[in-house]
C-alpha cells in the first residue's frame, strides 16, 4: 500500500525518530492506516514502557515474515470505535536459558491520553512470527488476534486470540504446513478460518480445515479434501460464484501444471465444488500454462478461472509457445461457464481483452529485435485464405528515446508510466478484427503484482 507523504516535516520528523527507536520498525495500525497518534508524549509513554518490558525479559524486537501488519509495534482499534486502545508489541527473549517460549506478544492498554500499560502477554514457541491478522472471528463486534507462529522450514502453528481489558482467551492452537485464511462462508457476518494441510503421504489427505466459531472456541466442524497429486499451495482466496454465493478458490501446484479447487459451504459442511470423485483431480480446471492466476478479470466480484487455449506457431522451430486465454465463471453446482479471452503477455507486464472470436482466426508472435533499444513487441496475425497476415502489434518502450518510438506514424499510445510507455499499431486493411484505436485503449490493461497478505 503506498503511502500518502505527510505535509509537516516537524511530524514526519517525530514519526522517523521512533521508527529508529523500534529498530527501523514504525508503528503501524491494524487497519493499514500508519495514522500517528494525536500527541507526541503518547509515543514517548508507550516507548518508555516497552523498554522496560524488553529489559525485564531480556528481548528484542521479533521479526513478522509476512502479510499486511508486519510492524513489531501495532496500534490497535480493536472495537472499530475509532480510538486506538490497546498496542501490541512482538519480541523475541534473547537472555540464556532457552526459554521453550521465546517468542511474545506483549499487549499494552491505553489507560489515559498519554499512556500505555501492559496488561498481559501471550507466548508462542517457534522460530520467528510467520503473520499476524485482525478479524472478528465471535461476531460481537470486536477483533480477534490470529497469529502464525513458525515452528521451523513450513511447520506452522495457528493460534487465535480473544483480546479484552485484562486479559486474553485462546481460542485456537492448531498445527498446519500450508497457509489459511479467514472467510465468511456462512454468511453470519463473523469470519471462518479454513486451514490448508498437506498430508506428505500417498494416502491423498490433502485437504482444507474448516473452524467456526461454537460454545467460546473457534472448531473445526468440517474438512474437505483437495484435488490429488498436489506439490504445493500457490494461492488461496476468498471470492463469490457466479450466482453470489460465497466460496474459496484454492490453486494448487501439480507435477506437471495447476488446478484451482472451488470450496462452499453446504448443509454447514465444507465441499469441493469442482474435485472429480473419479480421478480426485479438479478437471474443469487443469491447465498446464501457468503464468497467469485466477483473478476477478471483469471485475464483477467472481473470481474466473484461466483457461489456456494455445494458439498456431508461425514457427514451429523458433517461435516461443502463445495462448489466449478463455476465463471461466464457475456457478453453486461446479458447472464452467466463459466470461471472456484475453491475451496476457506477463513478460512485458499487460493484458489485452479480445474481441470473441479471436480465438478460430488469430496467432500472435513475439517480436523482440529491437529489445536492444528498448522496443519489444507482441505481434498479432489474421489467418485468411490458409495465410497469417499481421493487422495488430502491441509495443513496451523502456528506452531513451521512448516518447519518440510512441509518437512514430500510426502508433496510438495505451498506457504510461515514469519508465515504461505502451502503444500499438493496428492496419484495419489487413483485418479490423471488430476493434478500434478507441476501443484497444479501452481493451488494455497493465498487470500488476499481488501482494500476499500471509
Amino acid at each position: 500500500m503506498r503511502k500518502k507523504a505527510l505535509k509537516l516535516p516537524l511530524l514526519g520528523v517525530l514519526f522517523c525518530l521512533l521508527a529508529a527507536t523500534a529498530s527501523g520498525c514504525g508503528i503501524q495500525s491494524v487497519d493499514n492506516l500508519y495514522a500517528l497518534p494525536a500527541l507526541v508524549e503518547e509515543y514517548a509513554a508507550l516507548q518508555s514502557n516497552i523498554d522496560a518490558t524488553m529489559r525485564e525479559l531480556g528481548a528484542e524486537y521479533a521479526v513478522i515474515n509476512y502479510g499486511s501488519n508486519t510492524s513489531t509495534i501495532q496500534l490497535l482499534d480493536l472495537d472499530g470505535n475509532g480510538t486506538q486502545e490497546a498496542a501490541a508489541v512482538f519480541l523475541r527473549v534473547t537472555s540464556a536459558g532457552g526459554d521453550e517460549k521465546p517468542l511474545r506478544v506483549c499487549v499494552f492498554r491505553r489507560t489515559g491520553q498519554d499512556d500505555y500499560r501492559q496488561v498481559y502477554t501471550l507466548e508462542g514457541e517457534g522460530s520467528s512470527i510467520n503473520s499476524v491478522a485482525y478479524e472478528d472471528l465471535t461476531g460481537d463486534g470486536s477483533k480477534e488476534m490470529i497469529v502464525s507462529w513458525q515452528m521451523g522450514a513450513g511447520v506452522y502453528t495457528l493460534s487465535a486470540y480473544a483480546l479484552n481489558l485484562i486479559d486474553s482467551n485462546e481460542l485456537m492452537n492448531v498445527a498446519y504446513n500450508e497457509t489459511y485464511l479467514t472467510t465468511d462462508l456462512d454468511q453470519d457476518g463473523d469470519r471462518e478460518l479454513l486451514v490448508l494441510q498437506q498430508d506428505g503421504s500417498d494416502a491423498g489427505n490433502d485437504r482444507v480445515e474448516y473452524y467456526d466459531f461454537k460454545d467460546g472456541a473457534m472448531v473445526a466442524t468440517s474438512s474437505a479434501p483437495l484435488s490429488l497429486g498436489m506439490w504445493d499451495v500457490k494461492s488461496a482466496k476468498a471470492s463469490r460464484l457466479a450466482g453470489g454465493e460465497p466460496g474459496v478458490y484454492v490453486t494448487l501446484e501439480l507435477a506437471e501444471g495447476q488446478v484451482t479447487d472451488v470450496f462452499v459451504l453446504r448443509n454447514g459442511a465444507l465441499t469441493n465444488l469442482t474435485r472429480d470423485t473419479g480421478s480426485g483431480v479438479s478437471g474443469a480446471t487443469y491447465r498446464e500454462y501457468t503464468e497467469v492466476d485466477p483473478a476477478d478479470i471483469d471485475g464483477d466480484g467472481v473470481l474466473e478461472i484461466p483457461s489456456p487455449l494455445p494458439l498456431a506457431a508461425l514457427d514451429p522451430e523458433s517461435d516461443s509457445p502463445q495462448y489466449l486465454i478463455r476465463w471461466q465463471q464457475f456457478d453453486s453446482r461446479g458447472r464452467g461457464s466463459v466470461r471472456c479471452l484475453t491475451y496476457h503477455c506477463t513478460v512485458d507486464g499487460w493484458y489485452l481483452t479480445l474481441p470473441d472470436g479471436w480465438e478460430r482466426q488469430v496467432t500472435a508472435a513475439r517480436d523482440d529485435s529491437l529489445s536492444s533499444r528498448g522496443e519489444r513487441a507482441v505481434v498479432f496475425y489474421h489467418r485468411s485464405g490458409g495465410e497469417y497476415q499481421p493487422f495488430l502489434t502491441v509495443y513496451r518502450l523502456t528506452g531513451n528515446n521512448r516518447q519518440a518510438r510512441a509518437n512514430l506514424t500510426g502508433r496510438v499510445t495505451l498506457a504510461s508510466d515514469s519508465s515504461t510507455i505502451y502503444c500499438a499499431s493496428l492496419d484495419p486493411s489487413v483485418w479490423g478484427g471488430g476493434i478500434s484505436e478507441a476501443d484497444l485503449k479501452q481493451r488494455f490493461k497493465t498487470i500488476t503484482a499481488e501482494w500476499s497478505a500471509q
